[in-house]
């Protein structure tokens, strides 16, 4: 009787609530963040011609390797202290076609409010970097790392 307490309590939270849920995968702890709080990517990024999901843990497991495999080429320095990073995940969809934009951040110097805010740092260099991740075609977009202050 207490199992199911837990998780309808679990399900009512995030149906209610708009909790995020946190998962682990390949050593990158991250949040998945429901559509309704997905709006913080146009406000981070400027641009205003996104739609909103809520992408499930397959679809981050699936990314995940992706997104590793990018990171190599792209910034080496990065991929390889991947683990020490946290993920915010949204949801988005551009001209029809689903993404998954990636929010890191380092994992010191952030307390527990990384699960339910999003992160935005306007400076802070390698310690905070976002992507988009193209869920159909697996590919990485629009990378970026902060600047420094």
């Amino acid at each position: 009787m207490k199992m199911r307490i837990s998780i309808s309590f679990v399900l009512l939270c995030g149906l209610l609530a708009g909790c995020s849920s946190t998962l682990t995968t390949d050593g990158v702890e991250g949040v998945i963040f429901p559509a309704h709080k997905a709006d913080f990517v146009a406000q981070a990024t400027g641009r205003k011609e996104l739609a909103y999901w809520t992408p499930s843990e397959p679809d981050i497991v699936h990314a995940i390797p992706h997104i590793r495999k990018f990171l190599s080429g792209a910034a080496p320095t990065i991929a390889n202290r991947l683990q020490q990073y946290r993920c915010q995940y949204f949801g988005i969809i551009v001209n029809g076609k689903k993404g998954i934009y990636c929010n890191f951040f380092h994992r010191d110097g952030h307390d527990e409010n990384w699960r339910t805010e999003p992160i935005f740092v306007l400076d802070g260099g390698d310690w905070y970097f976002q992507l988009e991740y193209e869920v159909e075609k697996k590919q990485c977009l629009k990378f970026r790392v902060n600047g420094e202050a």
